[in-house]
């Protein structure tokens, strides 16, 4: 039987930024440190001179797209987490102290690149109070270090930054220059938001007669952004394939709009059994007024299913 229970969107998760490296020496060299330190000895590679280096892996410009906020916008609350590194040929001997802050000056900086443009996190959607971090004695890394968002209160139209950098590493010790600073970002998108929904669906391949009693009036979605010209939001069918939006935006007027669904959505439903037979096809769309009505059909191994679902401010 399908289950047309609603869901949230599967392409809206937390970010996963606590995963715990503890980098090898070997990689260090690669990454981090230098060939001007080592030094050779006896027809042996000396390492013992190498001064430890803190740094952020989850960060720097090499990681910002994983950096990216993806909270449900209906959420109040939710945390992400980073850590910060003492990589040394050893472990801490002791317990070391690591500064770190919001960095204004690394948020200008990336905006100087001229690309997408990204104001600074408006104080009302996070909460950050962190500004000491310790390594302890015997470890290579930091217990985790929590930034608190309030997604409900984002304007998702708005791009917004939030980097945190390394600012002092401990005596003895220096600052990676590629991975002090980790991006955190929320991408703004003018179609983006909480949208009502109505879904409609036909047990025929043709939408003709009337609907199904599972058809719905008045629920609410999300429009969620995946980039500055796209979105995606999910479909009232039961396997919720998420529909893909996409747009052209010359200086505020969106054209060229878009639509697909989302391939590995719509390859988990063929593994189901189910096979979209047609579209999805544009039946309205008027990015003024905030109204996006679309159309496909599914055969599910028995029987054709005529699909419409209507997005409307």
């Amino acid at each position: 039987m399908e289950n047309y229970q609603l869901k949230k969107l599967s392409g809206m998760k937390r970010n996963n930024t606590n995963r715990i490296f503890v980098l090898g020496l070997l990689s260090m060299m690669v990454v981090f440190i230098s060939t001007s330190c080592i030094k050779s000895v006896e027809g042996r590679t000396d390492f013992s001179n190498l001064s430890p280096t803190v740094l952020m892996s989850d960060g720097g410009l090499q990681n910002f797209g994983n950096n990216a906020i993806l909270f449900p916008p209906t959420d109040n609350v939710d945390t992400t987490f980073f850590h910060l590194e003492y990589a040394a040929t050893n472990v801490a001997a002791q317990d070391e102290v690591i500064t770190i802050a919001i960095d204004d000056a690394a948020l200008a900086a990336y905006n100087a690149l001229g690309g997408a443009q990204y104001a600074k996190f408006p104080d009302s959607i996070y909460s950050f109070k962190t500004t000491s971090v310790t390594v302890k004695k015997g470890n290579n890394y930091s217990s985790l270090i929590p930034l608190v968002m309030f997604p409900s209160k984002v304007n998702l139209n708005q791009s917004y930054m939030l980097p945190i950098s390394i600012t002092t590493a401990p005596s003895g010790s220096t600052i990676s220059s590629n991975f002090k600073t980790i991006y955190y970002h929320l991408i703004g998108n003018p179609i983006a938001g909480i949208y009502n929904w109505d879904w409609t669906r036909w047990n025929n391949a043709t939408g003709t007669g009337a609907p199904t009693g599972s058809s719905f009036v008045g629920h609410s979605t999300v429009l969620a952004p995946v980039s500055e010209t796209q979105v995606e939001v999910p479909s009232g069918y039961f396997t919720q394939p998420r529909y893909e939006i996409s747009f052209t935006n010359t200086a505020g007027v969106l054209s060229n709009f878009k639509v697909t669904l989302n391939a590995t959505d719509v390859a988990a439903m063929t593994a189901a059994g189910v096979t979209v037979t047609s579209g999805p096809n544009i039946l309205q769309i008027d990015p003024v007024a905030g109204i996006y009505k679309f159309q496909y059909a599914v055969f599910n191994g028995t029987a054709s299913r005529y699909l419409i679902d209507k997005y409307y401010k």
